[in-house]
């Protein structure tokens, strides 16, 4: 089965630039802009996880029905676009973010 990387990815590149220039022109507020791209990440999560606990269970008791193959293609099309969406979260998080990635500086003590 062949994956596209690009055509999930499109919108959602196109949505974060939106939602994104329209935080930065002071058209909405951040608290938007995030909430939007919060709800974004628990949707796609919960229909990724929840195709794929259904594969888990199709293959768990053997079942092979003709809806496999499209579950299994939505399941990591779904992943592909949460790999990048939680790109965009850091992103948007980056100044807390960045303490995950970088050590916090030593704090001299008075």
């Amino acid at each position: 089965m062949v994956y596209d990387m690009i055509l999930p990815a499109l919108p959602f590149i196109g949505g974060y630039l939106f939602t994104y220039s329209l935080y930065k022109m002071k058209l909405v507020k951040k608290a938007l802009h995030v909430n939007i791209w919060n709800f974004i990440v628990g949707a796609a999560f919960l229909i990724s996880a929840g195709a794929g606990f259904i594969l888990l269970l199709f293959m768990e008791f053997g079942v092979k029905l003709p809806i496999n193959p499209q579950l299994l293609y939505w399941h990591v099309e779904l992943g592909i676009t949460l790999a990048l969406v939680t790109i965009f979260h850091i992103h948007t998080y980056w100044k807390s973010a960045r303490t995950t990635f970088f050590p916090a500086k030593r704090r001299v003590k008075a």
